[in-house]
């Protein structure tokens, strides 16, 4: 009988961190969103400080391949990672898929990642899956073919909790009548796990883009589509706004358009009240306080229903002109381009490398924590590593206004 139990323990133990699945992608993720909560039953919870920590080492640890720590830390807060086999468009890709478990407890949202992405510094986010019409579904059909880095999708409507979030701005959504954003609109509340996916993203990847898509209803003064990077300001590196509505002209010139940063006068849906585009922009408090300037690494896309959002041809229009303007990834590493690392990675004692117009050097620990920090323009530099332990760490190169990162492991 004792064998019998250990041998169920085994079996149990073996099957939760070996989760394997296969077929086609977007049929896999369409399921998750159809079962996703509406607006009231205050199924989605809010998550503890510990819950965010354990996943932010979550994410990390996907970010570098490191499934058994992901694997593990996920099982704490009831969530698993699916190692999804996506057979369809005659493409067997690999997918790590961040679900909760089946019995769901926290309705946190499902967040996707590719192993081998073609465009491996995009993200494509729909936080109002379920409100904003089709948003969800046109965001697994273009993550599906772009083969972007990363997908994110909420857990529940954004009216389900009714506890009130404490982030600045206000809508009608869900009552009719203005009042402050819900803790389950995760575009309007920094304590949540899809804020948290957006931070480490962002610091973990050189030149990550997030492109989030959004619906509206059309008034008879409106266009079809609205468009910002989260504030009124023209970034002074690339200006991916213009060029998205530039190849959704071209693809459909049927398409009117308001700019946020150059329609200046206008103000409606730019999302200025959004956290992930107010952290990308580098607000101090992505909560209450609203950029001062612009990364023009947020995208904000509001879209009428009929010409984007109303089935797979409107989808393939947002899907075609995200393709253009952001072209495979070269396979030339990017930061060997930029950065001469001087030596071995795995390192022991000190981490060397040469690059011209450094501004920045940090260093950080798989979960996220800095271990080595410095402001600097010297073009040789040596980090003394000696006291690190063994383990994966991240070098994060700044260089004029991009960061260049390279995963290290310390033997």
């Amino acid at each position: 009988m004792k064998k019998i139990f250990f041998l169920l323990f085994v079996a149990l133990s073996f099957s939760a961190f070996t989760q394997t699945d296969s077929g086609d992608l977007e049929v896999y993720l369409n399921t998750k969103l159809s079962n996703i909560p509406g607006d009231t039953g205050n199924n989605y919870k809010v998550p503890t400080s510990g819950e965010l920590t354990t996943w932010g080492t979550v994410i990390t640890a996907i970010l570098a391949d490191d499934l058994a720590t992901a694997r593990t830390q996920a099982a704490t807060i009831n969530y698993q990672i699916v190692e999804y086999t996506n057979t369809s468009l005659s493409l067997n890709r690999i997918f790590y898929v961040l679900e909760e478990k089946n019995t769901q407890t926290n309705y946190w949202g499902t967040y996707v990642f590719s192993k081998t992405p073609d465009r491996n510094n995009l993200i494509l986010q729909s936080p109002h899956s379920s409100h904003d019409f089709n948003t969800g579904k046109q965001a697994i059909y273009a993550f599906n073919r772009l083969n972007t880095i990363a997908l994110f999708l909420n857990g529940t409507q954004r009216c389900n909790n009714s506890t009130a979030s404490t982030c600045a701005g206000t809508t009608t959504v869900c009552s009719g009548v203005s009042e402050a954003f819900k803790v389950s609109d995760m575009a309007h509340n920094t304590n949540n796990m899809f804020q948290k996916t957006t931070e480490v993203l962002f610091n973990s990847i050189a030149n990550s883009v997030f492109v989030q898509l959004h619906g509206f209803s059309k008034k008879s003064t409106d266009p079809y589509v609205i468009m910002t990077n989260g504030t009124d300001i023209t970034p002074t590196t690339v200006d991916y706004v213009t060029m998205i509505k530039n190849e959704l002209f071209t693809i459909d010139n049927s398409l009117t358009f308001k700019l946020g940063h150059i329609d200046t006068d206008w103000d409606r849906l730019r999302g200025f009240t959004n956290t992930q585009g107010r952290f990308i922009n580098g607000s101090a408090n992505p909560c209450n306080t609203s950029a001062s300037e612009t990364s023009g690494r947020f995208i904000h896309i509001e879209q009428e229903k009929s010409k984007l959002r109303q089935d797979a041809s409107g989808w393939e229009k947002m899907n075609a002109a995200l393709g253009n303007v952001f072209a495979k990834t070269l396979a030339v590493d990017e930061f060997s381009k930029k950065v001469i690392l001087k030596t071995t990675n795995p390192f022991t004692n000190s981490i060397s490398f040469s690059a011209k117009n450094i501004t920045k050097v940090e260093l950080f620990n798989v979960l996220g924590k800095s271990v080595y920090s410095n402001n600097t323009t010297d073009e040789n530099i040596q980090i003394n590593t000696k006291k690190m332990s063994s383990g994966i760490y991240f070098l994060k190169v700044h260089i004029g206004n991009a960061t260049y990162t390279k995963k290290m492991i310390r033997e």
